[in-house]
């Protein structure tokens, strides 16, 4: 198994464990796995649709990844250097 390293920006909402769910990335407290909240928004979904399909991630949770993807896309293209 390769590791697996949380940004620290995500380390109260997301975590891995070999012995959760194969050790995928899930959001804490849950057995959700983050790939279902990416595969619902890419997919045109929203984030309510996401919560409602999966209770027990609080809406802090799904909107903390989503930012930190957003972040991240950001940095790669250079646009928060833009002023």
């Amino acid at each position: 198994m390769s590791l697996v390293i949380i940004p620290s920006e995500l380390k109260s909402v997301i975590g891995a464990d070999p012995e959760i769910i194969s050790g995928a990335i899930r959001f804490v407290g849950t057995r959700v796995p983050v790939q279902a909240l990416l595969d619902t928004v890419h997919g045109g979904g929203t984030i309510e649709e996401f919560l409602d399909g999966w209770p027990d991630v609080s809406r802090e949770q799904a909107e903390a990844v989503i930012r930190w993807e957003q972040n991240q896309a950001r940095k790669a293209l250079g646009l928060d250097l833009a002023s």
